[in-house]
């Protein structure tokens, strides 16, 4: 089943983002940066879809991400010998994916498409509202 997106959020992306940077700088910034850059990204923006929608996705990727260090390599590694063995570096790879996937929406956003990351593109149309 394919992720179909409930927004056309791309007719926005060669307009210039309400925080006076270009949309797609907008959208660097909010991938860099993680849940951070996501967050503010997505705080400051008021008109352009296009930008909105990518940090929101960015800000939920880097929650995905911080998730996956803190408790499958943290919590679950502090299990005696099965979790030092088995869980201490799983976050770690989670965390590439994220990384990887959020450098391939960084390449998109620069084409002026939205890369729509699978599961997490579902929660971004849910809780996008613009």
């Amino acid at each position: 089943m394919a992720d179909k997106p409930m927004f056309n959020v791309d007719e926005d992306a060669a307009k210039k983002s309400s925080t006076g940077l270009d949309s797609k700088i907008a959208v660097l910034l909010a991938y860099l940066f993680s849940w951070l850059g996501g967050l503010i990204i997505w705080i400051m923006e008021k008109e352009n879809k296009f930008v909105k929608w990518n940090a929101l996705q960015a800000l939920i990727l880097g929650i995905v991400e911080m998730i996956a260090i803190i408790v499958v390599s943290v919590i679950l590694g502090l299990i005696p010998y099965i979790g030092w063995f088995f869980f201490s570096w799983l976050g770690y790879v989670i965390a590439a994916v994220c990384w990887i996937l959020a450098i391939v929406a960084i390449i998109m956003g620069f084409s002026g498409k939205t890369f729509r990351i699978p599961g997490i593109a579902s929660l971004t149309d849910k809780w996008f509202k613009m």
